[in-house]
Parts: C-alpha cells; sequence; structure tokens
C-alpha cells in the first residue's frame, strides 16, 4: 500500500506581500490545495492565476479566519500566523471544499464601483470642508 501526501497552502495575501504556510497530510491522494483570504483587489490576481493553472483554490471570509484563530489558545494574529490558520483551516475540513468565483468580471465591476462610491464620498467632504473654510475666511475678514 502506497502513501501519498496531501499538501495544504495557506495563503495570506496582502498589498506588498504574501506570507505562506504548507502542512501537509499522510495519508491521503496526492494533491495540493490552496486557501486564502477573499480580499478583494489583493487576493484576485493570485487566486485567478492558481485557478488558470488547474489548482484547487478555497477563498475563505476573513470573518471565518478570524473565527477559527480564536479557538486556539493563542490569540496572536501576525501575517505568518494568518497563513498557518488557513492551512490548519483546509487540513480540518474534510474533503476540502473548494470555492470557484463565477463571474470574474462581475467582482471587478464590484470593485471599480466601490471604488467610485469611495471617491464620491471623498468629493463630497471635500466640497463642505471647502465652503466650511470659506464661511470661515469670510467671517474673519468681515470682523476686520
Amino acid at each position: 500500500m502506497s502513501t501519498t501526501t496531501m499538501f495544504y497552502v495557506g495563503i495570506d495575501v496582502s498589498k506588498d506581500k504574501s506570507d505562506i504556510c504548507i502542512k501537509d497530510q499522510s495519508p491521503g491522494k496526492s494533491d495540493v490545495v490552496f486557501g486564502m483570504e477573499a480580499t478583494g483587489v489583493y487576493s484576485l490576481p493570485l487566486y485567478s492565476a492558481l485557478k488558470r493553472n488547474g489548482y484547487k483554490v478555497k477563498l475563505y471570509n476573513p470573518i471565518q479566519t478570524n473565527g477559527f484563530r480564536k479557538m486556539n489558545i493563542r490569540k496572536t494574529k501576525t501575517d505568518p500566523i494568518d497563513s498557518a490558520v488557513i492551512a490548519d483551516m483546509l487540513r480540518h475540513s474534510e474533503p476540502p471544499q473548494v470555492s470557484d468565483i463565477q463571474d470574474l468580471n462581475l467582482i471587478q465591476l464590484r470593485e471599480l464601483i466601490r471604488i467610485r462610491h469611495r471617491l464620491i464620498e471623498k468629493q463630497s467632504l471635500c466640497k463642505v470642508q471647502l465652503i466650511r473654510n470659506i464661511d470661515t475666511i469670510w467671517h474673519f475678514l468681515i470682523d476686520l
């Protein structure tokens, strides 16, 4: 009877770097499963590349990983620990459930809409601050 290894790769994706933790389980089928938090613009490129190359990828909601981390005695939060938490989450799900992003274009469009919304909010705030500043200066000049 031959034994093969199942590899669980936890990835903590962030803007400037990603931390990776690889855990194995033997015996099991020979396979690799990747897991990462769904962090929008930071996780989508890696997710897309892995899926395009035929790998299984599980996306976790950050609330899920936070809850799983809190079950451990040490509640430390660092990027390397987060990648290990994600690998453990993969390892303890039987069998690893893989999530698919059905429409990548829809997710990208949703992100663009969020960016637009934030820019509109900033624009509105700037207008309010400008009017306040002009009013302050105007009242100051009148009092002279």
